[in-house]
């Protein structure tokens, strides 16, 4: 008969045995990102807040990155785009700033599964493109069976003289596992999950972000999402910003907050 053993890590089907955890696993040795940020209507984004967060400025951070030589992945490479609000945990204890994950799309199973479950940040499945380039121009999309939904663009990089950069920063997620068979959540609670990235050479340029609205059948699971990210006005778009790095996890340091 299988036991579960205190001392190990488990994912689902569990059955099949835990391991042993290892912090060392968890960098991304090649990682590009683009970076935008929206100043937007305060009020109507502080509505996707949960409860012990306070909005700290109007702004939707929209970050698409292009993670290649995943060492928990053995190498293997995978796209995201993450969309959050700089927020203000305050709760009986803790009282943290950092930025709340809204929603994050990724284009393959494992990150899904793994931040889902044991870091709850919002992760969700669409197909993502690799970062495009012609010109100076550098172009993204996300799909869902085919039906785009979001368009990043970033014209004009120049190059920034910024050096080595060394940035931590403290990621929030909202874990809620469901009842069974029923309303309500077995599991809900806030969560801290530190990231630190390693930033070797810097752009800046102009862009754009388009969201397209989709119909509910062409999404039946995430057409509302798509939605409310859309209906949240563009009041002014900061320079794009590109970086070029490696990510470190910092899993170790992730706690339920209180």
């Amino acid at each position: 008969m299988f036991k579960f053993e205190d001392n190990k890590c488990y994912q689902m089907p569990a059955h099949f045995g835990g391991y042993d955890y290892d912090p060392s696993g968890l960098y991304y040795r090649d990682m590009v990102g683009v970076s935008f940020v929206c100043t937007t209507d305060g009020d109507r984004l502080a509505d996707y807040l949960p409860e012990g967060f306070e909005l700290l400025r109007p702004e939707l951070m929209i970050a698409y990155s292009q993670c290649r030589e995943v060492d928990w992945m053995a190498g293997s490479a995978y796209n995201l785009v993450e969309v959050s609000a700089p927020v203000r945990f305050q709760g009986r204890r803790d009282r943290v700033e950092g930025d709340f994950a809204l929603v994050v799309w990724e284009n393959k199973t494992a990150p899904i599964l793994g931040g889902r479950e044991q870091t709850g940040i919002p992760k969700i499945y669409s197909d993502i493109e690799d970062l495009h380039v012609f010109q100076n121009h550098y172009f993204t999309n996300a799909s869902y069976e085919g039906n785009t939904f979001l368009r990043l663009e970033m014209t004009d990089a120049q190059p920034v003289d910024a050096g080595q950069l060394s940035v931590e920063r403290a990621l929030f997620g909202w874990r809620y596992i469901p009842k069974v068979g029923g309303p309500g959540a077995e599991l809900s609670q806030p969560i801290l999950y530190p990231q630190k990235t390693e930033i070797s050479r810097v752009w800046k340029g102009s862009g754009a972000v388009e969201w397209i609205p989709l119909k509910p059948e062409q999404n039946p699971s995430q057409w509302h999402i798509i939605k409310a990210m859309a209906e949240l006005p563009v009041i002014e778009l900061a320079p794009v910003t590109m970086g070029k790095g490696l990510a470190i996890l910092m899993s170790s340091n992730s706690r339920v907050l209180e």
